[in-house]
């Protein structure tokens, strides 16, 4: 059945592949960098009908192809991998959770997590301010969602999330944690090493545009805002194929 499942993951990749080199034409560019596509779909629907182990490997082969095929190259691949982590870790954890109390243990963990993670980066960026670490504070929190991708990822059950109240629920929380973290790694990574300024300058440039009805001092919210957006998509496109269309009951595990 392993072997299986890793040919059906070989096949998402391959997907996910098409999708990432097709975005110029199928994408919709926001301005900073970042294309709404449906590039994680795959990785996606290999969550809800496999598992996180090989939603996770699926994530991996994606970021790989996103290294060697797009002008974004190392900075667009972790990215990539870094925002698409909470919405396969935040859903996972919300499958498990079966009672009420469970679940509010999950959203204070995701909550309290994200603003942990939040106030660590900006002390060690203040504390690394002007060195040549300045540009590898945004991975801070990647490197934590990698390591608690692979406790994940050890976790041999497939996540039920076909009761869509539960999966809008897993969702809310995964776009929280995916729009806070992925605003944090671009305001001390990738803003900064792709624009080659230092994050203060990045932050800056972003607080100097005027945002409809937000005004000025709001830029960060461009990157929460898209990166909410795609993951709504990506979730919702992927749920739709995996349990209304029954790709779970059909390809994966009872």
């Amino acid at each position: 059945m392993r072997t299986y499942k890793l040919i059906a993951c070989a096949f998402l990749a391959a997907l996910a592949f098409i999708l990432q080199v097709s975005n110029e034409v199928l994408g919709i560019p926001t301005g900073f960098g970042m294309t709404i596509d449906l590039a994680a779909v795959p990785i996606m629907v290999a969550l809800f009908v496999f598992g996180a182990e090989y939603s996770f490997l699926t994530l991996m082969v994606l970021g790989a192809i996103i290294l060697i095929s797009s002008p974004t190259g190392v900075v667009g691949s972790v990215m990539k991998v870094g925002a698409t982590l909470p919405m396969i870790i935040v859903p996972y954890y919300v499958a498990r959770s079966k009672t009420a109390a469970q679940h509010a243990y999950v959203l204070a963990g995701a909550v309290l997590g994200t603003l942990a993670l939040f106030y660590l980066t900006t002390e060690i960026y203040s504390s690394l301010k002007g060195g040549a670490l300045e540009y590898f504070v945004g991975l801070v929190p990647i490197g934590v969602l990698v390591g608690l991708a692979y406790a994940a990822g050890r976790g041999k059950e497939r996540p039920d999330l076909s009761d869509a109240r539960v999966a809008a629920f897993a969702l809310l929380l995964a776009i929280i944690a995916r729009g806070a973290i992925a605003t944090v790694a671009n305001l001390y990574f990738a803003g900064p090493v792709f624009f080659h300024i230092s994050a203060d300058a990045f932050i800056g440039l972003l607080n100097s545009l005027e945002l409809p009805l937000l005004g000025g001092g709001m830029g960060w919210f461009v990157i929460f805002f898209w990166n909410a957006v795609l993951g709504i998509i990506e979730f919702a496109v992927a749920w739709m194929l995996a349990y209304r269309f029954g790709l779970a009951k059909r390809y994966g595990e009872g």
